[in-house]
């Protein structure tokens, strides 16, 4: 009979205390990691996806930059981003990092099955990108980077929303393809299945997308049908931004 797993628990302020006492080794990164990790919180974007490391710095907001962990671990930057991408590739974390001023995600891997003993989730980019409302870039229609995206499944797309570009529309499309087959949704992997895109409310009408700019928040519906039988449905909510000029 093997002997029963035992966890040490650390109060949050003592492991801070710790770790601001000298330069952190790799084994205090990973406790610090452990300790300050949150799952399924109302209150810390993006800890409904998987356990996130979050510093409780007061926005619950788990982006964090390699200057404030430098900080944090008493170590350059450089180790920073050297220990952390070690830790990513034995699989202790997932690490995302996002471009500009946004800064990085950490995902701890394995950990809901170490301390709930329930399964592990896989967490993806883009959903946590969307959660935490950072902005993807889509590609402008006729740009040199540009490129007709090929979609497997018949998408139906309601009048209503005839001012959004088809071609974004599937772009879309297929970002939430993958997001949705990563959770283990597979009608999103069967070529048989089909998609309906459609306002859910007049809020989203074709007269009222011009006040996009006044950050109007359209709400949208898509169904997901195989054959005639609608077997799925999702609400999609995009918060439309002002370009700034």
């Amino acid at each position: 009979m093997l002997p029963a797993k035992k966890i040490l628990f650390l109060p949050v302020s003592i492991v801070t205390d710790l770790i601001s006492a000298d330069r952190c080794s790799e084994m205090d990164i990973v406790l610090d990691l452990w300790v300050s990790a949150i799952y399924n919180d109302d209150q810390v974007q993006g800890s409904g996806l998987g356990p996130v490391a979050y510093f409780r710095n007061g926005t619950g907001n788990p982006l964090v930059t390699y200057t404030e962990l430098s900080a944090r671990w008493g170590l350059s930057r450089a180790t920073v981003g050297r220990i952390l991408k070690k830790l990513a590739t034995s699989d202790y974390i997932s690490l995302m990092s996002f471009p500009g001023r946004h800064g990085s995600v950490i995902y701890l891997q394995n950990y809901l099955s170490t301390m709930f003993e329930i399964s592990d989730v896989m967490v993806d980019k883009e959903e946590v990108a969307m959660t935490l409302n950072i902005r993807l870039e889509l590609p402008a229609e006729g740009c040199a980077d540009y490129e007709d995206p090929s979609l497997e499944h018949e998408v139906i797309v309601s009048d209503e929303l005839t001012s959004v570009s088809k071609s974004h529309i599937e772009i879309i499309m297929q970002k939430m393809a993958q997001i949705l087959m990563a959770q283990g949704i597979s009608c999103f992997g069967c070529s048989l299945s089909h998609y309906k895109l459609y306002p859910l409310s007049d809020d989203c009408g074709e007269d009222l997308l011009p006040r996009a700019r006044e950050q109007t928040v359209l709400r949208l519906g898509l169904a997901v049908l195989c054959g005639n039988r609608q077997i799925a449905n999702f609400e999609l909510t995009l918060n439309p931004i002002e370009e700034s000029k």
